[in-house]
This record gives structure tokens, sequence and C-alpha cells, in this order.
């Protein structure tokens, strides 16, 4: 799957974890920082990609993600940056070792060989636990994220190494990436995404 359909639909379970999950998404700034987290989250997997057969299309999903970040930002400062207290409510040791955790994660996920380890269940369990220890709230809608990048890949004839350290990967061989299936899987996150931010408002 490119670029663009893991941040859409990352975005979507984000946003659907933090709906089904949490009080509900009450305010601009959840809504915005629950699909950050989501399109984070869907691109993490693929910090092990080293060259692609989609360069222009991997770039523009990285500044879309990016702007998806800034955007929540914002919109976390402008709310009075209620995510950052619950953070700071955890104490700096656990933001700390957190934050550790996740350079750590994403350095073996860059290392590793593409989709390997950082395609694997054991990824995903990392990478939700570092993000709970530095803020709680986000943890949701990241591994939410990391789960729908796996389970797209899935679908794909190449597939993926889910139980890593295990040499066996798992593949449907439903679809090839830029196809109708994945075209299908974008549409349906647009339509999840605008489904909860309209419910929420």
């Amino acid at each position: 799957m490119t670029g663009k359909t893991h941040v859409i639909v990352g975005a979507a379970a984000g946003l659907a974890a933090a709906s089904a999950l949490g009080p509900g998404l009450a305010s601009p700034a959840a809504l915005a920082c629950a699909a950050a987290g989501g399109a984070l989250g869907g691109m993490l997997p693929d910090l092990d990609v080293r060259n692609t057969a989609h360069p222009l299309q991997e770039r523009l999903a990285r500044v879309g993600c990016a702007v998806l970040l800034v955007f929540a930002l914002g919109a976390e400062a402008a709310a009075g940056w209620p995510l950052a207290r619950r953070a700071a409510e955890a104490g700096l040791d656990a933001v700390a070792a957190g934050a550790i955790a996740l350079v750590a994660l994403g350095c073996a996920a860059r290392l590793s060989a593409h989709r390997g380890f950082s395609h694997s269940l054991a990824a995903l369990a990392g990478f939700a636990a570092a993000t709970w220890l530095v803020c709680p709230p986000l943890a949701a809608p990241v591994a939410a994220g990391m789960a729908s990048h796996l389970a797209l890949d899935a679908l794909t004839h190449r597939g993926l190494r889910l139980l890593w350290p295990a040499r066996r990967g798992l593949s449907l061989s439903l679809c090839r990436t830029d196809g109708v299936v994945e075209a299908c899987c974008l549409v349906a996150g647009l339509a999840v995404a605008a489904y909860v931010v309209l419910l929420a408002l």
C-alpha cells in the first residue's frame, strides 16, 4: 500500500479508536490529536523504507502527516495544552523512559528489513507502550494507526512478518499496491474519518 492510504486510513483508525475508547471527541484539539496520532501510527512501520517505487507519493504522504501533526500542535496550543498536562501528570521519569523507548524503537525499525520488525506485533506493542508512557491519550490512536498499516499490508501479495522474529510471513494476496482494492480502502478511510468528525461536532 502507498503512503497516502496509510496516512488516511491511519488517521481514520486513530479517530475511531479515540472515539470508541475515550469519553468522546469533544473539541477540535482532541479530534486533531487523534487524527494526527493515527496518521503517525500509520506511517511508523514504513520507517524501514529506503527505496520506493513511488517516491513522490511517499514524500507527499509524509508531508501530509507532518501537516496533520503541526495542525494538531496548533489546536493543542489553542486549547491550553490539555495533552501536555496529561503527559505531565505521569511524571518526568515515565515521559523520559517513553521517549527513550520511542527513539530506540524508531532506530530498530529504521534498521530492520522492509516488512520485518517494524511490521510486527512486537513493534506495535512496543510503540503503543512507549506512547502510553509519554502521553496516555495518544496511545490508542497511534496503536490503531499502526494496526491499520499492518492490516493493509497483509492484504498485499508481499505480506509482512507479523510474528517477527519468526521468518514465516503473512499475506492474504488480495491486492497489489496502488490498485482498485487500495483505492477502496482509501475511500473507506475518508468516509470513516468524516463520520467520526461529524458525529463529534
